[in-house]
């Protein structure tokens, strides 16, 4: 820009040169001396283009004499600058400018006011570690990787080792992956030692271009050890680094090949902590899953029914008044198979429900209504409700094989169910372990082992001193030192885990009692081996559908390997599959806890012996199922023959109630009141705003009273010399008025400056008639002093920094600091909101007729969204409730006694014929003839 500037004025002195040269030539023209002249002309242009072409040469070697090194230099500047620019769009979304500009990170890079490539999200700053529930083992590990080395640097130290530099987040979807980031984002930005956080989701680094996605994940990289100690996050990262394979995309494989050596290459990464997120594990190049890339993996399950919980208190806590502690306890109970995301949603859900029920006149209205929020209260039909509405995010895709017994079938199959527990706890006693213990916490227990009194010491004898008995010992008979094994004391031993629920079938066991022992081993990871899994997806072969579901179970253990109807299994799938079957099953090491669970609509002698060989009798892994005794199908059906079958018909009580209330219209509610710190932030941010605007129109303003055109309008009219003027003109304006007001800020848009420039194009056509030759060159002037004006600001002022400066005004106008003829209609709107207040708070003052035609627009409003008052009906008699128990009793016994050979399916479809007839006598009060239907 400098450069240009100089070239300008030699030009112009050039342009200057000639002129005074040609105005001499013509002089020398009555002399006869033209041709000297022209000699004199020649030399003169060539002096000047050698002084023009020295001073370029001047400013283009200022740095360096060699042509060479200038443009080495030259070229490593560009690049810096490109270099600049590009760290400037890979920023942390957790800083601000004025964090960035302070302290260590000011002196590594300078950076600008964006914090983000393309501003991709803002945190919710309310997020922290406090606000998630059922993920404490995550969070510590996490604080092992970020926190403890910024706190505690002497225990890294002392070892010589370094922390864990990279770890990844996998497991279903909803399940808290991206809600642990944005607490670890916000947990970093607290304290004085903040942490860079940087969040690139899925394919927000590729580029159509080639090599470009490689160059910014170097961007990233290099931007975030720069502001170390930094995180790098990979949102949905299976979309950035896949598998690679030779049926990829060569694209693809140079991102992976590129990631892999930006995390652990031969350059030293750094206190860069990278944390990946994903759905689909095994989606991940295998590479990436070492020590030293990502050195952890953290598997975020469903939340069992104690996180569930502690879910619900975190999303109720401000709730007023709060839930009882009872509810939540029955609330997550229910909830199985529900994420975090679910458990939020149906909370969301509930309060909708409740709203809905307790005002359903907004629905119809387009107005705001006058509510009253405090008499929104849930109840527990809200949640139900909810539940019966949300579909959990883990059922979507494929149903959940676990579901506790209904309260219709417990009465009936409880007694058989808890058998299966007490055989449960015998054949796999990890099973016994309760709901709050942890993995964690048996690792500690392991671990504890280790400072044991008679164990061997490790360390050299000059470097730790032991006792000599101890060293003796150990000289005079070798012992290994790693001679650890699982202590029962600590942890439960299991040797192949194994359970058949065998009966004939339709006893429950598939439909009823797997699904409730699933359900209460909810806390274990659960595979599903049956045909649709295996048979289901068309590109896998069944053999590599069952390795699959192996695979995974070992990888999640302790796991449940799940096989309903096994007979039907073993009959439908190919012998291959039997083989892979039984070889992966074979394969299983003895005491790994990974519980195979299965259920046959046979009985065992009549499985096939393959079966047989896989669940042995004799060790107690077969569990015969029979029907139900007296005593259960008496609880089956004793609540719906004794109390369901004699309850009194319903009836619409308070049927006035039932009339939906007029709610009047709410008033506009105020703005948000600012507090003095964010008042005196927007101020500066305004002034700043337009300081600018006063520079650009005194610039405007200066350029307009230099033009020589507009030089009679640069000084206010000389009232002598124009005696009439201020009888014509009323409001007089000039340029040097207009710089006086922009000096006493007066002008707080572009558009006031134009109104003034506009005034006084308009004074001159008004006094100058378009009659005189002179008045005609005044009014062509003004005219043109107009066009000029607006032409520079379209052209120069930029429109987002006009609309910026008109919201500005807006601002101060609504605040009272502005007030002038051009604020009337705020004014006004204010009186006439004044008035409305008046009308509706005090109608004596505004008078009655006012006050009904507001009620007369409300009334119209509640016809016209269809809300028409119910009448109260007039009370009816209530007849009275017959009903004869001993008939009821002597139905029960008849019942119980003739469903003594009935299996479990048949007994359901007896409660469901049952359940149809007291539907259609609901209505009676009269309960003699459900009786004898019934019967």
């Amino acid at each position: 820009m400098l450069r240009q500037d100089g070239d300008l004025s030699c030009i112009n002195g050039d342009m200057e040169v000639r002129k005074s040269c040609r105005s001499r030539k013509n002089r020398f023209e009555s002399v006869n001396q033209s041709l000297l002249f022209d000699q004199l002309l020649s030399a003169s242009v060539m002096i000047l283009k050698i002084l023009l072409s020295l001073n370029r040469r001047k400013k283009h070697a200022i740095h360096s004499s060699d042509t060479t090194s200038s443009d080495e230099e030259r070229f490593e500047r560009r690049k810096s600058k490109s270099m600049a620019r590009a760290r400037n769009r890979c920023l942390p979304m957790n800083l601000r400018a004025e964090d960035l500009a302070s302290g260590i990170l000011r002196e590594r890079v300078k950076v600008g006011a964006s914090l983000a490539d393309v501003d991709p999200m803002n945190i919710d700053k309310s997020v922290r570690f406090d606000s998630i529930g059922g993920l404490s083992h995550h969070i510590h590990a996490l604080k092992e990787m970020v926190v403890f080395p910024l706190l505690y640097p002497e225990i890294f130290e002392k070892f010589k080792i370094q922390p864990p530099r990279g770890c990844l987040f996998y497991g279903p979807p909803g399940t808290g992956k991206t809600l642990v980031a944005r607490a670890l984002a916000n947990e970093c930005s607290q304290g004085d030692k903040k942490v860079a956080f940087f969040m690139r989701k899925g394919a927000d680094c590729l580029s159509k271009w080639v090599g470009e996605s490689e160059r910014q994940l170097r961007l990233l990289f290099d931007q975030a050890y720069l502001m170390r100690p930094s995180i790098i996050f990979f949102d949905e990262i299976d979309g950035l680094a896949p598998v690679r394979s030779s049926r990829q995309d060569q694209i693809h494989s140079s991102i992976v090949s590129t990631l892999l050596a930006l995390m652990d290459g031969l350059d030293n990464r750094g206190e860069i902590v990278v944390i990946g997120a994903t759905n689909r594990l095994d989606s991940i190049d295998p590479a990436l899953r070492r020590p030293g890339r990502f050195d952890r993996e953290f598997l975020f399950n469903l939340p069992d029914q104690k996180a569930r919980k502690h879910i619900l208190q975190i999303h109720t806590r401000d709730w007023n008044p709060k839930l009882s502690d009872a509810f939540l306890g029955e609330l997550a109970e229910k909830c199985v198979g529900y994420c975090g995301a679910d458990i939020k949603a149906l909370c969301t859900e509930a309060a909708l429900i409740a709203l809905r029920r307790r005002y359903p006149q907004i629905y119809a209205s387009s107005h705001k209504l006058q509510l009253d929020v405090s008499s929104i209260v849930l109840n527990a039909q809200d949640f139900y409700h909810a539940m019966q509405n949300i579909v959990p995010a883990s059922q979507r895709a494929v149903m959940s094989s676990g579901h506790a017994l209904s309260p219709i079938i417990r009465p009936l199959l409880e007694r058989s169910f808890n058998s299966i527990l007490t055989v449960l706890q015998k054949v796999f006693p990890h099973a016994e372990i309760s709901q709050s213990d942890k993995k964690e916490d048996i690792e500690t227990l392991i671990l504890d082992d280790s400072e044991d009194e008679n164990a061997l010491s490790i360390f050299e004898t000059s470097c730790h001193s032991g006792s000599p008995k101890k060293q003796s010992s150990a000289a005079a008979v070798h012992k290994p030192y790693l001679h650890f094994t699982m202590s029962p004391y600590h942890q439960p031993t299991s040797y192949r885990p194994r359970l058949l629920l065998s009966g004939e079938r339709g006893s429950g066991q598939t439909t009823h009692l797997a699904p409730a022992l699933l359900h209460t081993l909810e806390k274990f990871s659960v595979h599903r081996l049956d045909l649709p899994a295996l048979y289901s997806v068309s590109a896998k072969t069944p053999e590599e559908s069952c390795a699959q579901i192996f695979r995974e179970a070992r990888r999640t253990v302790p796991s449940i390997v799940y096989m309903p109807h096994i007979g039907d299994w073993w009959e439908a799938v190919s012998e291959t599959v039997r083989a892979t079957f039984l070889t992966l099953l074979q394969d299983i090491p003895s005491f790994s806890p990974i519980f195979l669970l299965s259920t046959s609509e046979t009985m065992y002698s009549e499985l096939p012996e393959e079966v047989k060989c896989i669940f042995r009798i004799q060790y107690e892994e077969v569990l015969y199922i029979q029907r139900p005794i007296e005593e259960d199908r008496r609880k089956f059906f004793q609540e719906l023959i004794l109390n369901q079958a004699s309850m009194a018909p319903p009836r619409r009580k308070h049927t006035g109630l039932c009339a939906m209330e007029v709610l009047p219209l709410a008033l506009p509610s105020p703005p948000r009141q600012l507090s003095e710190s964010e008042k005196i932030r927007m101020e500066d941010q305004e002034e700043n705003t337009l300081r600018e605007l006063r520079l650009f129109l005194r610039d405007v303003t200066k350029r307009l009273a230099t033009d020589k055109r507009f030089h009679i309008f640069s000084k206010p009219v000389d009232i002598e010399e124009v005696s009439d003027y201020l009888e014509v003109i009323k409001e007089p304006m000039d340029l040097s008025t207009v710089i006086t007001k922009i000096d006493k800020h007066n002008y707080l848009t572009a558009k006031d400056f134009l109104k003034d420039i506009d005034l006084i194009c308009s004074n001159a056509l008004e006094y100058n008639p378009d009659k005189d030759p002179g008045d005609k060159i005044i009014r062509h002037r003004a005219c043109t002093l107009k066009d000029t004006a607006h032409a520079i600001i379209a052209a120069e002022l930029d429109p987002e920094f006009n609309k910026l400066c008109e919201e500005i005004k807006e601002a101060r106008i609504k605040r009272g600091l502005v007030v002038g003829k051009r604020t009337c209609s705020c004014l006004s709107l204010i009186f006439l909101n004044f008035y409305l207040l008046q009308c509706i708070f005090f109608p004596s003052i505004v008078g009655a007729s006012k006050v009904k035609k507001y009620r007369k627009l409300i009334l119209e409003q509640t016809k016209t969204t269809s809300l028409e008052l119910v009448p109260e009906e007039p009370s009816e008699p209530v007849p009275p409730l017959v009903v004869d128990r001993e008939r009821l009793k002597k139905l029960l016994d008849l019942l119980v006694d003739k469903s003594n050979n009935l299996a479990v399916d048949q007994l359901e479809r007896l409660y469901s014929l049952l359940s149809q007839c007291i539907y259609r006598h609901r209505k009676d009060y009269d309960k003699s003839q459900l009786v004898e239907v019934s019967a």
